[in-house]
């Protein structure tokens, strides 16, 4: 049967946050202040990146310059051939699951030359704005108006990415489709779809990060039962993937 792999995009696909680095790239100032809205803890990630791309067009930074920005992150050798290797057998399917957005990753994915890896992307909404062609609106993708998503794990009111894979996987015929799933992450939010994994399944985590973390702490009393595959540089992944 067909392997499924799963990837967080930040820090787990690409070695950044894409959130913080465009504006790390154009302008420290609207990083800082992306930093003190974060810090202050009220709105959701996807309310604050977009109150600040607001500033950014404001200041009078570009839709290229932006588009410029994501397509100079960093972006390991390694893992482009991980992907590319594991695609080129033709029994794997991918999914990404991040919370990011909508045109980042997109202009990520396709100036790698790899518009075609993922099956489905599921993230925050974000379009280029008709009225202001400079203006980048990012939304979320469980609107503030929606009824919230209920998790109980601690997932970010945007999201619940536990529910979202389990959606997924069950519109598709179910886990048991699958001969492994193989879910790649880093953050605290990856914790959730985790726990939806058997026994047989493999969850790469980034080590010394927030996913990790969460494992050692809360991993065994909330029935956690994927098999851990600990990584910090994307040629351990390429490892990884070779075997599958």
């Amino acid at each position: 049967m067909p392997n499924l792999v799963v990837f967080d995009f930040d820090w787990s696909f690409v070695d950044q946050d894409t959130d913080r680095w465009v504006f790390e790239v154009l302008s420290t100032k609207l990083r800082r202040t992306l930093q003190t809205r974060k810090s202050a803890g009220s709105q959701c990630t996807p309310d604050v990146v977009d109150q600040t791309m607001e500033d950014l067009a404001n200041e009078g930074f570009t839709k290229e310059q932006v588009l410029d920005a994501l397509r100079s992150i960093p972006f390991h050798p390694a893992m482009k051939r991980a992907v590319t290797a594991l695609k080129a057998k033709g029994e794997t399917t991918f999914l990404c699951l991040s919370n990011s957005n909508d045109v980042y990753i997109p202009t990520i994915l396709e100036h790698h030359g790899l518009g075609m890896l993922f099956d489905d992307i599921i993230t925050n909404p974000a379009s280029w704005s008709s009225a202001s062609p400079n203006r980048l609106h990012i939304g979320r993708r469980v609107p503030a108006s929606a009824p919230p998503h209920g998790c109980a794990v601690g997932c970010l009111s945007n999201m619940c990415k536990g529910a979202e894979l389990t959606a997924w996987l069950d519109a598709r015929g179910g886990q048991d489709k699958w001969d492994r799933i193989v879910y790649v992450g880093d953050g605290g939010n990856d914790f959730c779809p985790l726990l939806r994994l058997r026994a047989g399944d493999w969850a790469c985590v980034r080590k010394d990060m927030e996913l990790d973390a969460r494992i050692r702490e809360e991993g065994a009393a909330k029935g956690l039962k994927t098999e851990i595959k600990h990584w910090d540089q994307a040629w351990v992944i390429e490892e990884y993937f070779a075997q599958l």
